[in-house]
């Protein structure tokens, strides 16, 4: 379960709580645990924007979606995270191939019933992890479409 974030003075969210149940720094946590961690993050961040968040690390066959939510306009949102320490691109790690899985997956969600009649979007949600435990939460809603135009 994710714990909330409430933001610091500087409108980040604090990462600290969070990340002090699993090491004392953000330098000291695993790739995996980052993983984790910012994905948390961007479930909080989606929530507190109106997104409901339906289903998380959800895989089919190959393909696997970060979070899946219903966007406050109703689309289905599937959702690609990145999380990373520093500064860093995201628009440079989620690539074509990335890009191609989640039509894909979002393919395949539309075979079942409660998807049947569903418009789908592509978001992309990075998290930067700061050495002083915050981080910054950047969102792109309908980062790329089915057709792969991208951002």
């Amino acid at each position: 379960m994710c714990a909330a974030f409430p933001p610091n003075s500087h409108g980040r969210a604090d990462f600290a709580h969070t990340l002090a149940a699993m090491e004392p720094t953000s330098n000291s946590l695993s790739r995996a645990e980052i993983g984790a961690a910012g994905e948390c993050a961007a479930a909080q961040y989606l929530a507190d924007r109106g997104y409901t968040v339906m289903e998380r690390n959800l895989r089919i066959g190959d393909d696997e979606a970060d979070i899946v939510a219903m966007a406050p306009g109703g689309a289905v949102a599937i959702v690609e995270v990145k999380t990373r320490r520093g500064p860093w691109n995201p628009e440079e790690r989620v690539d074509a191939v990335k890009q191609g899985n989640l039509v894909r997956l979002a393919a395949t969600l539309l075979e079942r019933p409660e998807f049947h009649d569903r418009m789908f979007q592509f978001d992309v949600v990075a998290v930067s992890v700061e050495t002083d435990g915050t981080f910054t939460v950047l969102h792109w809603p309908h980062a790329f479409d089915a057709g792969g135009t991208p951002w």
